[in-house]
């Protein structure tokens, strides 16, 4: 009888261990799998905010500006996929006044890559 206990519980205990192995192994996605994070990287040391315009993993259209402190700025939290525009500027609010355009950079980003950062860089 001991030995049985014993050994439904061993059964009990491996089953509720696979069980929970699975249940967690399902919700990991691949690394990017449906659209990228923008790693734009300013070689030219001249870009203060960039704006973004293109679309999100869903189709749905995105726009905004964000600054860029540093050389290598990551830009977090929106999946892009396809054509997006992006506009540098040398102020930090994204203005048009005063010659604040830069440049233009309009990169094609994959669905799907390796890594969940795709590289911009003027």
């Amino acid at each position: 009888m001991m030995f049985r206990l014993r050994r439904m519980a061993m059964t009990t205990a491996c089953t509720a261990a696979l069980a929970g192995s699975l249940a967690l192994g399902a919700g990991v996605a691949f690394a990017g799998s449906n659209g990228q994070q923008i790693h734009f990287q300013d070689r030219r040391h001249k870009v203060a905010s960039i704006w973004l315009d293109g679309k999100n993993q869903d189709g749905k259209p995105v726009q905004f500006c964000w600054m860029t402190p540093a050389t290598d700025t990551y830009i977090r939290d929106n999946w892009w996929v396809g054509r997006v525009d992006i506009t540098e500027f040398r102020n930090r609010h994204c203005d048009h006044e005063n010659k604040g355009v830069v440049g233009y950079l309009h990169p094609n980003v994959p669905r799907m890559q390796d890594s969940d950062w795709y590289l911009v860089h003027n």
